[in-house]
């Protein structure tokens, strides 16, 4: 592991600054283990999540994984490498606890009580220092059960309700 580049990702990691609305800057559908596609809406769907995505994906609260862009950027990771559903930006996923509701365009998704760690799939498509910097500051995302379905379209507003 490359000590420096781990310092660097944790020192912007932490100076990072979120806002109370955000919106969906990517959407990724994973048909196929490992096969990640950048999607100009995504259907959502209550008790699946994305129906596109291969079956092991609808796994009940975890039906939609949420990534921020923020972070991602910091890490210099393209938003399709991970395979989270949402890529969104301003939006502090971290600070998210179970139970809390978000308004992604028309869709509202409730945070599991399920934690999104890094996990090797993680480690192994973005590196060891990107996954020790997610797991040591907690961004690595958020887990979501989708409450009221719909269409999320890249560019909608994401608001905590």
């Amino acid at each position: 592991m490359d000590d420096a580049r781990l310092a660097a990702y944790l020192q912007v990691l932490e100076a990072l600054r979120f806002d109370p609305i955000g919106r969906v800057a990517y959407l990724v559908e994973s048909p196929e283990p490992g096969m990640h596609l950048l999607r100009a809406e995504l259907p959502l769907e209550e008790g699946v999540g994305c129906p596109g995505d291969h079956a092991r994906r609808h796994t009940p609260g975890r039906e939609v994984s949420a990534m921020s862009l923020e972070v991602l950027r910091a890490l210099q990771v393209r938003p399709e490498v991970p395979g989270d559903n949402l890529i969104l930006e301003g939006i502090d996923l971290r600070a998210l606890r179970p139970g809390d509701r978000l308004l992604v365009g028309e869709v509202v998704l409730e945070r599991s009580d399920r934690p999104h760690q890094p996990c090797a799939t993680f480690r192994a498509r973005t590196g060891p220092e990107a996954f020790e910097a997610v797991a040591q500051t907690g961004l690595r995302g958020a887990l979501f059960t989708v409450r009221r379905g719909g269409v999320v379209h890249v560019g909608d507003p994401v608001r905590k309700l």
